[in-house]
């Protein structure tokens, strides 16, 4: 079994990605190439989408892109496909968002998957949801951006 596991553990690293469980903590992939990225990605996604502007988290994104949520599987083209999300969002009494929690749990040199922890906000202050996701964050066209997102977010 050990021998299995050793085998196991080599064909990933030979391959460039590594998977950790929880307990290795994130700060086991500190040296991935995609591991800072990962976290520059996300802060932008999160900073670009609380100025509701679709255009401006737009940049944060490889299209398409993924959505998985609500039993759906959505495909998103371009910034476009992004800006009815305000309007809904806010008619639920929403105002802004904010990381609770990220961690990369897989990373390799052109790709992270992080889970993540997100919390939406009423204007004051009051907190409205609290969602688990994945995100997947990749280095393609000359940049890194979101090609897929997963959450229990309706």
């Amino acid at each position: 079994m050990k021998l299995a596991y050793a085998i196991i553990a080599g064909a990933i690293a030979a391959t460039g990605c590594t998977t950790m469980g929880s307990a290795a903590g994130d700060s086991a992939f500190a040296s991935c190439a995609a591991y800072k990225p990962a976290y520059d990605v996300t802060d932008e996604f999160m900073r670009s989408f609380n100025t509701k502007d679709a255009e401006a988290w737009g940049k944060t994104f490889h299209f398409p892109s993924v959505r998985i949520a609500s039993g759906n599987v959505r495909i998103i083209n371009g910034p476009q496909d992004l800006e009815s999300g305000f309007a809904t969002l806010g008619a639920q009494g929403w105002d802004r968002s904010a990381w609770a929690k990220r961690e990369v749990v897989q990373c390799g040199p052109e790709k992270a998957h992080m889970l993540t922890t997100f919390v939406r906000y009423r204007a004051d202050g009051s907190v409205l949801s609290q969602f688990n996701s994945l995100y997947i964050v990749e280095f393609k066209n000359g940049r890194w951006a979101l090609t897929a997102r997963s959450s229990f977010a309706p």
